[in-house]
């Protein structure tokens, strides 16, 4: 009896050569990429890209932290209380902002798209500049953010994203971009 294995355009295809063919997949939800853009004087849009091989629906959140620089996703204990950490739920349009107190996500989102907002002492979330875009297997979410003078610097972008499962992107500790916070842009 004879195997076969092949990769093919992100499919891992197992069989036996006597037998019918099983196909499991092996690609998963992903981050793609970042940018951002002036809204006003005070904020920027950050427009985050990402792709599930099932679909954008298979997307069930993404998250968007943007962090100080020598701190990453993980890295260290209590690193979320001084960060602009933020949660995007697709399916609700909510967006959550890690507390000042770090570790855990605020107990009241906000809509995307409403009149809105809410802040820590590094960021603040404007809902109506954020918003979501499902098309084909992409996801694009779209959040306003003004920052405060203290998280003035050079910040790192970092993504996140899980699907309906619950399985976590694994590259959630690569950083996709980088963005300069000025004492001008504060609130």
């Amino acid at each position: 009896m004879r195997f076969a294995l092949a990769l093919c355009s992100g499919l891992i295809l197992v069989g036996c050569s006597k037998a019918r063919m099983t196909v499991a997949s092996t690609a998963q939800s992903s981050p793609i990429s970042v940018t951002s853009s002036p809204s006003t004087s005070s904020s920027q849009k950050l427009t985050a890209t990402f792709q599930d091989p099932n679909g954008g629906p298979h997307i069930k959140e993404v998250t968007v932290s943007i962090m100080s620089d020598k701190a990453v996703p993980g890295g260290r204990s209590r690193w979320s209380s001084k960060e602009c950490l933020l949660r995007y739920d697709i399916a609700t349009n909510a967006i959550w902002l890690v507390p000042d107190l770090g570790g855990t996500w605020g107990s009241h989102p906000i809509i995307a798209g409403s009149s809105s907002s809410f802040s820590n002492s590094q960021c603040t979330v404007l809902a109506s500049g954020s918003s979501v875009d499902v098309s084909g297997n992409i996801v694009t979410v779209t959040v306003e953010v003004m920052f405060s003078p203290q998280f003035a610097g050079l910040k790192h972008l970092y993504l996140g994203c899980a699907d309906v499962n619950g399985n976590w992107s694994t590259n959630y500790q690569q950083q996709f971009g980088t963005l300069m916070v000025e004492a001008a842009h504060a609130p």
